[in-house]
């Protein structure tokens, strides 16, 4: 078996991380872009497509120079960084939960 690839590889590669791409391209910004342009016209779609392509160019910018701002802001602030966007994305998923049960036993009033 051949070492020199497992050497070079780093346990904590954000790009190892298996949920990176379905987060950028799966199926909630897939069901967002549906939602979002479902009520639209043309001048709504349009404003859709071109905040996509923003984040698509913020992504390609941050990726690009990834490696650079860790060393910039440093190890322990990425972790700090890294719990509060869970506890964000927890946050988010909690209130689509308490939603969800809302609208499927008709809780809420709207």
């Amino acid at each position: 078996m051949d070492d020199s690839l497992a050497s070079d590889s780093s346990d904590d590669d954000p790009a190892t991380f298996p949920l990176a791409m379905p987060m950028l391209a799966g199926p909630g910004t897939i069901t967002t872009a549906m939602n979002l342009s479902a009520d639209g016209g043309l001048i709504n779609i349009s404003f859709i497509i071109l905040a996509f392509a923003l984040l698509c160019v913020i992504t390609y910018v941050v990726f690009i120079f990834g490696e650079r701002f860790i060393r910039y802001i440093g190890r322990a602030a990425m972790g700090v960084i890294t719990r509060l966007m869970g506890l964000i994305v927890a946050v988010i998923g909690t209130g689509m939960v308490i939603e969800g049960i809302k609208n499927a036993f008709a809780l809420g009033g709207s």
